[in-house]
């Protein structure tokens, strides 16, 4: 028997698979400990149900596509409208050497990726999928390109990305506390005086515009300017895809568009001293993501993602290599090899690897056992925050564009 579920009712299904994930989060304490999304956590046990159902021909379940798509531009529009470039830019050494270490990682992750797949006897651009697509990026950057036209002919490129990006939360926990020790045992002193000079200096320049005291987050008042800024990315990142494939033959993804658009909307309010409100468009990015992952890893191909499972193996291994060769090679060296640059390598690794909440648990033992490293906090956060996402999305349509 096989079942079409409307747009409401796969909504309604995505809903009750992040519940479930929660309930999986809180049985099991190392998904907890590893940050893994409950959409992730059941929509892995969900759907490897539902590939049983199929494959024993009792009933094959059918989601409804069109609004999986909608949320994903909805997500990206609002990492756009976070990327404030201005308050990146003033953020001190510890935020710049993080950029340099991003870019770094994204390339050497890609690298990688490209010659295990021709290992492996696959497309080059499916070793994007084991790269910086999974690893920097995560499970929503995966599902975005797999969804892309530049992925429509590599078969696998979804489960690929998944797969990647789920063992990379899982080794982003287990590699980066121990990565952040040793770095630590090799780190000299810091001078009170100056990391506190540093952390003041930090705070006054990166504040940038603030916007004024408003009503709660959750006022209607405050989600209908917001959910109007969300529709006008969405709109002019149209637009702008069908411009440019018209006149450059550039074929970019829909969502990496809609969030140049949000780039542009956001850095455009603060230097008009106008900022949008950023704490209700993250909560509206939020919810858009848990969704689109719940639908997403609903659809996920176990079959596709058996048959990899070696090279996705072998690809997780290398990854964890290039991560700390960046960790060591440019974050602590470049940055003081002092506490605070050992910290920031810590933290650098769990969110290379995994994810920005792996990184941050990294960065909280860190600071629990070793003291405060103020700098390296507010480095990881602003670089993370402000240029992994942008930097990961134009890097990889540059990648995709040469290996055609």
């Amino acid at each position: 028997m096989t079942v079409e579920l409307s747009g409401i009712w796969t909504l309604a299904l995505a809903l009750v698979t992040i519940e479930l994930g929660k309930w999986f989060n809180r049985q099991a304490g190392w998904l907890e400990r590893s940050n893994v999304p409950p959409a992730v956590s059941a929509g892995l046990v969900v759907s490897l149900l539902l590939a049983l159902l199929r494959e024993t021909a009792v009933l094959d379940v059918r989601l409804a596509t069109p609004v999986r798509d909608i949320l994903l531009l909805v997500f990206f529009a609002t990492l756009g409208m976070a990327a404030h470039l201005g308050r990146l830019l003033t953020a001190g050494r510890t935020a710049l050497v993080i950029c340099a270490a991003i870019v770094a990682a994204i390339t050497l992750q890609n690298v990688a990726g490209v010659l295990l797949a021709q290992a492996f006897g696959q497309p080059a651009a499916l070793g994007l999928f084991m790269g910086s697509i999974a690893f920097v990026g995560g499970h929503g950057t995966a599902t975005a390109w797999a969804a892309s036209t530049q992925a429509a002919a590599l078969p696998g490129a979804f489960e690929i990305g998944i797969g990647s990006a789920t063992l990379g939360l899982i080794v982003g926990g287990l590699v980066a506390g121990p990565a952040a020790g040793w770095l630590m045992a090799r780190a000299r002193t810091n001078c009170d005086g100056a990391a506190a000079a540093a952390t003041s200096t930090d705070d006054a320049v990166v504040t940038g515009p603030v916007a004024p005291q408003r009503e709660p987050p959750f006022s209607s008042d405050r989600w209908l300017p917001c959910l109007l800024w969300v529709l006008i990315c969405l709109g002019v990142g149209a637009l702008l895809k069908q411009a440019l494939l018209d006149r450059t033959g550039l074929d970019l993804p829909g969502f990496l568009t809609a969030m140049l658009v949000g780039v542009a909307l956001t850095n455009v309010g603060d230097l008009l001293v106008k900022p949008l409100d950023t704490e209700v468009t993250d909560l509206i990015g939020t919810v858009a993501l848990r969704l689109f992952l719940a639908i997403a890893l609903l659809a996920l191909d176990w079959s596709s993602l058996v048959a990899h499972l070696p090279m996705i193996l072998t690809a997780t291994l290398a990854q964890i290599a290039m991560v700390l060769l960046v960790a060591v090679g440019v974050v602590f060296l470049f940055d003081g090899r002092d506490r605070d640059a050992a910290a920031a390598g810590g933290a650098f690794t769990g969110f290379a690897l995994g994810a920005m909440p792996v990184g941050m648990a990294v960065m909280r033992r860190v600071n629990a056992r070793y003291g405060p490293t103020p700098r390296a906090l507010l480095g990881i956060t602003i670089a993370a925050s402000l240029f992994q996402d942008t930097a990961n999305a134009v890097l990889l349509t540059l990648a995709f564009r040469w290996l055609g």
